[in-house]
């Protein structure tokens, strides 16, 4: 028998079971009423219908320590290092900020040591082909391009209309960079043969790659640095002579120069391009791990004592940790290129060591700030696709999910969410989105079964699936990708609405509700009250049109909600623009996400809290009225379309 601590309690009381090990998860099964607590979240986690309340995926472990009956003393325990004769406890760290304590003190003598034995050895592999991947049959298409293909690059020029840009295939078998996709997006007067000679001479072989532009001829470019860089001069010089290597810089440099001529050719008004220096400007990754750090040590207490000392000087503590001030730094970055796009017309270039980790950030954010379909769930999981998963961020190195490469970790991909977090607030009717689904999408990024963001590259991904092929040649192999969550799950909303239409309570339960914006449907609502919208409902070229079928993917489930391939492409509008205001005052602790295992979060003063409450919290009453209202206007549209006042 094991038994299991709540958060933030003093470990003499807990609920009794059993406790499994396996190569994918730690699974705790007991009789006992679950706390309401880990069932709510629980529930809005993107995976709630694979795992249980009580089951912790093994890539969500962080650290495994050793904790003592009746003292707030622990051990870390390693996977290579000899364990003691006897375990007291195991305290799991999660990457999600959540801490769970199981105790031994009822458990038969060698038990102990064979649970740590297997959960050491299982929760951080060598390398992601240990990790347990989930594969089997696909679910319904999500309707999600994956950037693997021409076309799907070519329908992005096509919807943004930028032009004098081509796709090229010259990386179909990853001989080009092993890190960027199998096509990509180059000047129009770019030869493939030149393309290759260029790249060897950017760091990691990423040439320049377009990735987002504008009909005037705006483009935004995303750049690793010349290689050898500054900071390899030593180790180059080491190996070659003092000309050889003053030859190779003066030729790297004239091919960078080179590339950054063709994109100022591809302009048709021929404006030179704004260059971004992301290493310069923006917080490296050491200094991104190291705030990281210091927040989770903030809202990972061991004990009540601990948190509230905490408690008392909480902002202080994440003022000193200059998480916001990157966050600050980011959005500030983001707002500079894309006032450079918007009113100078000028195509930006994005220019970072390996261009993997910040030009995805602010490439994200430029296109968040600009183009209004990037703010649909649709529009989300297009962008996450193409410049985090296809362009290649190392998740699998950022977010530590092999034990080596620890010095190379650091949550770039939490940093972005936060970012996106900052604009739905300071735009809350903005994004299709909620808070909530961010801080799924932060914590699906550590399960393996989702591949979306296990790998380091769509190659390593690919390596990975025929490794698994080779091993199980009569299954097909399919790693599933997060934003199948949707299709499989499409029916949940409309069978928690069947027969429970004064029981909002149940209906507060459903994830997707909690990851849809309230306050985004409303306003679609709204437009469809402006003069004459209804009577152009049924016109499939009018906005109208448009906007009904939206508001109908969202609330029923009419089919791979909320993704309508079929519809077709709407051209990019760059007179929706949001403002943002990148000042430190006016950003906010991410609660949601880095407080939401604490017991008594310490995160906003009553007022600050209920003003936010106003503008993000999903209203239980507010959605009672959004399906009221719809079902009254499709009643009524129902009836028009009988009585033939429609055309």
């Amino acid at each position: 028998m094991y038994l299991k601590f709540a958060p933030l309690k003093t470990n003499k009381t807990g609920i009794s079971g059993t406790l499994f090990i396996t190569n994918f998860k730690v699974s705790f099964v007991t009789s006992l009423p679950v706390d309401s607590k880990e069932s709510e979240l629980h529930d809005r986690s993107l995976q709630n219908h694979f795992l249980g309340v009580h089951d912790v995926c093994l890539s969500e472990v962080d650290s495994v320590n050793q904790f003592f009956e009746g003292s707030t003393k622990k051990k870390r325990l390693y996977h290579n290092a000899p364990l003691p004769s006897r375990l007291s406890g195991l305290q799991l760290v999660l990457k999600n900020l959540r801490i769970i304590n199981f105790s031994f003190k009822f458990t038969p003598a060698g038990e102990d040591l064979r649970v740590a034995q297997a959960l050491l050895h299982h929760a951080f592999p060598p390398t992601i082909d240990h990790l347990f991947l989930s594969c089997g049959h696909p679910p319904p298409p999500p309707g999600i391009p994956d950037f693997c293909m021409a076309q799907d690059w070519e329908r992005e020029i096509q919807r943004t209309r930028c032009p004098n840009w081509r796709v090229s295939k010259h990386n179909e078998f990853f001989n080009l960079c092993s890190s960027l996709p199998a096509v990509v997006v180059v000047p129009r007067d770019l030869l493939d043969a030149q393309l290759e000679q260029a790249a060897q001479h950017f760091q990691g072989t990423r040439p320049p790659v377009w990735c987002w532009g504008s009909l005037a001829g705006a483009a935004l470019v995303r750049m690793a640095q010349i290689s050898p860089s500054i900071t390899d001069k030593m180790s180059v010089t080491k190996s070659m002579g003092t000309l050889k290597r003053r030859k190779l810089e003066e030729v790297s440099q004239q091919q960078e120069n080179r590339m950054m001529g063709l994109v100022h050719r591809c302009h048709p008004k021929k404006l030179q391009p704004f260059i971004m220096d992301l290493d310069q400007i923006l917080p490296s990754l050491k200094d991104i791990q190291i705030s990281y750090m210091k927040l989770r040590e903030l809202h990972t207490p061991d004990d009540p004592t601990q948190f509230w000392e905490q408690d008392r000087h909480y902002y202080s503590r994440w003022e000193s940790s200059r998480w916001l001030s990157h966050v600050s730094k980011c959005l500030e970055g983001a707002k500079k290129a894309a006032n450079a796009m918007l009113h100078h017309n000028s195509s930006v270039i994005l220019q970072e060591s390996e261009g993997r980790d910040l030009s995805a950030v602010i490439s994200s954010l430029v296109q968040l700030i600009l183009d209004p379909q990037v703010r649909t769930i649709r529009g989300f999981h297009c962008l996450i696709q193409k410049e985090w998963v296809a362009l290649g961020h190392p998740f699998s190195t950022r977010l530590g999910h092999t034990r080596n490469q620890v010095e190379e970790q650091s949550p770039v991909w939490l940093l972005f969410l936060d970012c996106v977090y900052q604009v739905s607030v300071q735009h809350y009717a903005a994004l299709e989105f909620t808070s909530e689904y961010l801080v799924a999408l932060w914590h699906s990024a550590h399960c393996s079964l989702h591949s979306s963001f296990m790998f380091n590259s769509i190659n390593a991904k690919y390596t990975a699936a025929n490794v698994l092929q080779r091993e199980n040649p009569h299954q097909p192999i399919y790693l599933r990708p997060v934003w199948s969550w949707w299709g499989e799950n499409r029916s949940l909303l409309r069978n928690q609405q069947n027969g429970a239409t004064e029981d909002y309570s149940e209906k507060r339960s459903s994830s997707r509700e909690a990851f849809l914006n309230v306050h985004y449907i409303q306003n679609l609502l709204d437009s469809l009250s402006a003069s004459g919208a209804l009577m152009r409902i049924s016109d499939p070229l009018s906005s109208a049109y448009h906007t009904w079928h939206r508001i109908k993917y969202l609330l029923e489930d009419t089919g791979s909600l909320p993704f309508d391939p079929s519809l077709s492409l709407v051209p990019l509008q760059l007179d929706t623009s949001l403002r943002i205001d990148v000042s430190l005052s006016s950003l906010k602790p991410w609660k949601d996400c880095f407080c939401a295992w604490v017991s008594e979060p310490a995160t906003l003063t009553l007022n600050e809290s209920e003003s936010l409450l106003k503008c993000t919290t999903t209203n239980p009453q507010h959605w009672k009225h959004i399906y009221q209202i719809y079902h009254t206007l499709k009643n009524h549209l129902s009836e028009s379309l009988t009585n033939g006042t429609v055309n």
